[in-house]
Formats: structure tokens, C-alpha cells, sequence
């Protein structure tokens, strides 16, 4: 295999369309995140984005998205806002991790959000987690002919919340998309109150993330779009969320709610609303991304496995700090740290071989 590495930029209409299409044929990539408008979004916020074009006896048979950082290092393209990693490839072909980097130029690829579908490159996978979903490609109504007594008595919950906030505040509106600017704003007020209880220093609409976020918002085309739904009670928004939809899959990614109104369940009820009307806005599954929060574990009956880790070139200086850094962090894992045991493993992913970027390439 060999490989074209180039700046998303420099993608052709043939190889964006090429692109596409690969990502049509294969169920693996019915994430957005492998879409390439995901990526072109992402290059145009930072330069160190790149591209390799695989190709094997002159056709192109893969593309491999990933930022450069030093020592020919790569990480996810999106770095930690992207939740699958991992090339699009053409049916049928298979590539071992180490020949993807060679043909990339690359001495370590690092993920936490791979498919252990991906079975040739998640051999050195350390860490195992899933992704939550919620298969609607046959309706609401046969997605809770599914449920147990539990999902019964929850949404029942859900409703008594329902109409106390009617009561309280005012009948409910809810909208698929509402591309407003004032609804962005306020969703960015929200989502960044809520980081701020959490202790997070993170800030949406700020930064490289927020030029994304504003080139995905600005996207509506019939294999990729930007959605914005909403959710108001009387003329007060109370709930909204800022995802991607991928044809028929619609990824859950930046939530908000209004604190205030924690206890009335807004952000649930946005979800319900969303997988009631999914069908009709020609969504047929919702992912929820990595994690076991509660909601996802309330609506999720379907599951994407994933995994973490690096695959590195033999005898290179990134596979030696990488396998260091592991028996470093497995000796420290078998003290009796307690609530504290996943620490070091998580030290070691922010200084070594974690996605998080650098806010500024180069």
C-alpha cells in the first residue's frame, strides 16, 4: 500500500467524492465523524491537519485523516472532539498497523475512540469501552416495544416532568433544527455553565473547537449535516443540543440545559422528543458516543464496541516511550490507589499518548 499525504485542502472533487462513496459502502463509517466534511471542517481551523490517499495497484482504496504532531507522531483528526477514529477504507481491503503508518510516513498513531472492528489495528489496544446508541430504523414505536418495565416506569417520570414544566413555565416546543443564531448563543451559554459546574476549564465556541463548531452549523447537505435541535417552554429555551447527522445516523455530541431546571428533566425530555420525531427527519439510529452516563444507559439498546491505544512502528522512538509509558502505568494501577486507580493511565494519555490537541498547530 502506498500513500498521498496532503492537506485536506488539496482534496479534489473526484477524491471528496471517492470519499464519500466508501463511506456509503461500508456500515463502519455510518459516522459522521469519517465523513469528509468532518475533516475539511477541521483543516480549515488547523493547519496541521492532513490526509494520506492510500492507494494499492493505482487505485484509491482508503483515506486516512490525522493531525501531524512532532516526531511524525499522529493523532485523530478532530483530536478529542472526533468520537470514531481510524481510516475509511474500500470493501474488502485490509491494512496492519504498522504498514498504515509506513505508507502515511508515520512513526505512532494514538486513539481512544477506534472500533475494535477495526481488528487489525486495535491489536494493541489497551483499553475497551462502547459507544451507546439507539436503533430507530423501524420506528419509535417498535424501539419501546423493545424496552423493559424499567424504560415503563422511567417514562412515566419523564411525562410527570413533562407537564410540571408546562404548568410551571409554559407549553413545550420542540424543533429537529433551528439553525438561529440567538439559540446558539444561548445553547453556548448553557453547555459552558454546565462545564463550569463540573469543575472544567473547557469553553465552547471559543478556539479552534469553535471555528469547527461554526463550519458544521453553516453545513445542511443530504449526506451531512449540522442539526440544532431545540427544546423551549413557553418562550424560554430549556434544552438544546448541537450534533451531526450522517444520512440516517444522527451522533449526540454537545448537549445543554438550563440548570436551573435540573430537576424537571429537560435534556431527557429533549432526547424523547428527538427519537419520536427521528424517522421523519430520516433518522434511523441516535449514537450517543463513548460512556455509561445514565441517559445513554436509559435509551441505548444497541452498542458500538471501541477501543484505546497506539499502534507504533517497531524499535521507534514513540512505540519505546509509548511501551514504557504502559508498564509505568500497569505497575502504578496495581497499587491500592482506590477511587484513584484510573489516574495514572490518564496522566499518561495527557502528556503522551492521549487526542488532546494543542490549542494552537505548529
Amino acid at each position: 500500500m502506498k500513500a498521498r499525504v496532503l492537506p485536506p485542502s488539496q482534496l479534489d472533487r473526484d477524491l471528496l467524492a471517492r470519499w464519500s462513496r466508501l463511506c456509503d459502502a461500508g456500515a463502519l463509517y455510518q459516522s459522521p465523524f469519517y465523513r469528509p466534511q468532518f475533516t475539511l471542517a477541521v483543516a480549515a481551523a488547523r493547519p496541521d491537519a492532513r490526509v494520506a490517499v492510500l492507494e494499492r495497484g493505482g487505485d484509491v482504496v482508503g483515506f486516512f485523516p490525522f493531525h501531524l504532531t512532532r516526531g511524525d507522531v499522529a493523532k485523530p483528526i478532530g483530536g478529542h472532539i472526533n468520537d470514531y477514529h481510524g481510516p475509511i477504507l474500500a470493501p474488502g481491503t485490509a491494512v496492519s498497523g504498522p504498514a498504515l503508518l509506513r505508507a502515511a510516513g508515520l512513526s505512532a498513531y494514538d486513539y481512544n475512540h477506534l472500533p475494535t472492528a477495526f481488528s487489525t489495528l486495535a491489536e494493541g489496544a489497551h483499553t475497551f469501552s462502547y459507544s451507546p446508541c439507539m436503533d430507530l430504523s423501524n420506528g419509535y414505536e417498535a424501539y419501546i416495544a423493545r424496552k423493559d418495565s424499567r424504560w415503563t416506569k422511567a417514562q412515566r417520570e419523564v411525562r410527570r416532568r413533562q407537564r410540571k414544566t408546562e404548568t410551571e413555565i409554559g407549553p413545550l416546543r420542540f424543533a429537529f433544527h433551528d439553525p438561529s443564531e440567538t439559540v446558539h448563543e444561548r445553547h453556548v451559554e448553557m453547555k459552558n455553565a454546565q462545564y463550569a459546574r463540573m469543575g472544567l476549564r473547557a469553553m465552547l465556541g471559543s478556539g479552534w473547537v469553535g471555528e469547527v463548531l461554526d463550519r458544521l452549523r453553516a453545513i445542511d447537505e443530504p449526506d451531512f449535516a449540522g442539526v440544532m435541535s431545540t427544546l423551549h417552554a413557553g418562550d424560554r429555551l430549556i434544552a438544546a443540543h448541537f450534533g451531526m447527522r450522517a444520512k440516517g445516523v444522527l451522533h449526540w455530541w454537545f448537549p445543554s440545559y438550563d440548570l436551573a431546571l435540573y430537576k424537571l428533566g429537560p435534556g431527557i425530555n429533549l432526547i424523547n422528543q428527538c427519537a419520536m420525531t427521528a424517522n421523519e427527519q430520516g433518522v434511523t439510529l441516535i449514537d450517543f458516543g463513548k460512556g455509561d452516563e445514565d441517559f445513554k444507559l436509559h435509551f441505548a439498546d444497541h452498542r458500538v464496541d471501541l477501543c484505546e491505544g497506539s499502534i507504533c512502528q517497531a524499535r521507534s522512538m514513540a512505540a519505546t516511550l509509548r511501551q514504557g509509558t504502559r508498564a509505568l502505568v500497569g505497575l502504578a494501577e496495581c497499587l491500592p490507589l482506590g477511587h484513584y486507580r484510573t489516574v495514572p493511565r490518564r496522566a499518561a494519555a495527557r502528556l503522551i499518548s492521549g487526542v488532546t490537541l494543542p490549542e494552537r498547530a505548529g
